[in-house]
């Protein structure tokens, strides 16, 4: 149905945001909005393309609206907004916030990432397909009348719904509809994919010890807490059972023809939702993700894992990698994904991950219906993997009552004045890092990071009075960024766990070999999975 309008020029970023209608994912859009738009950096003719994941329509559709009304409150009535007011009626113009609003675009899809039918078939529409936004509805939710703006039906001579959306100057026609009713709209390439989605599995806290902890080490408590009670073993239900229909245009996801589908192993829920349905996701994406900006590029998109400060050097038992018989299966993920971003570049692991970043080696790939028709094709670059945790805040996934959170809120003001920098607090605050990634120049990340040979954790932290900055973060077995740090070095960090070893060359060489088991493991898992769902990629078949 033809290109959007963005898609001939490189002066655009591309975002993909899991898990966006709530907590950490929509505070990550609404922040990268923000700074997208407010950064001096930013080109005033650069557009912010957001591709918004959630797991229904419903959800999609009021992540969407919203973000909407994020968006105007920034553009009409913030500084930012005053000051290009200001700006405007000095160079003898008018200030228009339509001109704002109209440079971010939402586009919404969906998956289940414990249905890996469904995350096949979210990176088909992606890669292969087309995708947009969901039509406007009046300001009580209703569907609005045939040809209304917002709608894909819109028609100029359609008579409007007066309580349709906004009836301000400047807001008639096209301009009301703010993108939606989108549809037919391809992507050419991905630019940054923040897989911020997951679940905690945890069932209730355990009273006794965690009244007794919080009272009596208080930081340690409610940094990395040993009170929450998990839901053991749990497995997601058998993935035939799930419909193979793609979410958006009602196909069944494509089968090998004829081909036996063995009987299917445990999958660990946690492990699914936190690593393996991103980590499926991200490898079918790299057709989008091997797309470099623009002729002068040499490198592809970004990966972004949202990680835990709570992973440490007790969590992840190789031997147990989906932790179906571990007491700590949040950590354990997050554990698993420090260490698969931390050693995704390194020269010992490159031989395994080769497969992981092969775009031709995906199913997408092999399906390509070569969408790109019309836009100059870029040579293929390798996509890279950064790794960020959004601190300690209030999230809706651990299993509270209203009352018990704004207790726990009081605490985690006490031990910030105290001086932990990990209590963010806030989902907002707690998305600076994950933002600062995805908005920071790929360059600038690779030479802090010694293209991959020094990567870092980067975290969400905050001084005393909560004033949000990025800061690495210490990684078991990696220490900062790789590197042997002398004591006096290691005695000014800020944010470690007490009783923390200190990084050794034995303990890096150790990790590496983690990190090759680990990526060993992934690999071999999802081409089992691609045998037991029976796709497969043209290199499988």
């Amino acid at each position: 149905m033809g290109l959007p309008p963005w898609e001939t020029s490189d002066s655009q970023l591309f975002a993909l945001i899991t898990g966006a209608n709530s907590g950490l994912g929509f505070a990550i859009a609404s922040r990268l909005i923000d700074e997208f738009l407010t950064s001096p950096s930013t080109s005033p003719n650069k557009h912010l393309i957001l591709v918004l994941c959630t797991r229904t329509p419903i959800k999609t559709r009021y992540t969407i609206s919203r973000l909407r009304a994020h968006l105007k409150k920034l553009a009409e009535y913030s500084p930012f907004a005053s000051n290009l007011r200001e700006k405007a009626k000095a160079q003898g113009t008018e200030y228009r916030w339509e001109h704002v609003v109209q440079r971010v675009h939402f586009l919404g899809v969906e998956a289940d990432l414990c249905n890996l039918r469904s995350v096949y078939a979210l990176a088909d529409r992606l890669v292969n397909g087309t995708v947009g936004s969901p039509d406007a509805t009046t300001f009580d939710g209703l569907r609005l009348p045939h040809g209304s703006p917002g709608t894909q039906s819109f028609s100029d001579n359609a008579t409007q719904d007066p309580w349709a959306l906004s009836q301000e100057r400047g807001s008639e026609g096209a301009q009301r509809s703010w993108g939606w009713g989108l549809s037919g709209l391809r992507l050419p390439r991905l630019d940054v994919v923040i897989l911020s989605a997951g679940m905690g599995g945890w069932v209730g806290v355990d009273w006794l010890p965690a009244v007794r902890d919080v009272l009596f080490d208080t930081v340690e408590a409610v940094t990395w807490p040993k009170f929450k009670l998990p839901n053991i073993g749990a497995v997601v239900r058998s993935q035939s059972s799930f419909e193979a229909k793609n979410s958006a245009e009602g196909e069944k996801q494509p089968l090998l023809s004829n081909q036996e589908r063995p009987d299917e192993p445990p999958l660990g829920e946690v492990f699914c939702s936190n690593v393996f349905g991103h980590y499926i996701l991200a490898h079918e994406l790299m057709p989008l993700l091997s797309r470099p900006a623009s002729a002068s590029s040499h490198v592809g998109g970004k990966i972004i894992w949202v990680s835990s400060v709570e992973a440490l050097s007790e969590h992840l038992n190789i031997d147990d990698i989906q932790g179906l018989e571990s007491l700590t299966p949040y950590e354990d993920t997050k554990r698993l994904i420090d260490v698969l971003s931390i050693t995704s570049s390194l020269t010992s692991t490159q031989r395994i991950t080769a497969s992981f970043f092969d775009s031709s080696n995906t199913v997408t790939e092999s399906r390509s219906n070569n969408h790109s028709v019309g836009v100059e094709e870029l040579p293929s670059a390798k996509p890279k993997m950064y790794l960020t945790h959004p601190g300690i805040f209030a999230s809706e996934i651990m299993p509270l009552n209203v009352f018990l959170v704004w207790i726990y809120k009081f605490v985690f003001l006490f031990v910030r004045w105290l001086g932990s920098p990990w209590h963010a607090i806030e989902p907002y605050k707690a998305a600076v890092a994950p933002v600062w990634l995805a908005l920071t120049d790929i360059d600038k990340l690779e030479a802090m990071e010694s293209e991959g040979a020094q990567k870092a954790k980067w975290g969400s932290a905050t001084d005393r009075g909560g004033e949000e900055r990025v800061m690495k973060t210490e990684v078991a077995g990696w220490g900062w960024d790789g590197t042997i740090e002398s004591g006096d070095d290691i005695a000014r960090r800020k944010g470690r766990k007490r009783g923390v070893v200190d990084l050794t060359k034995e303990a890096r060489e150790d990790f590496e070999v983690l990190g090759i088991k680990c990526w060993s493991q992934m690999e071999d898992l999802r081409k089992k999975w691609e045998g037991i769902l029976g796709v497969g990629s043209s290199k499988n078949v």
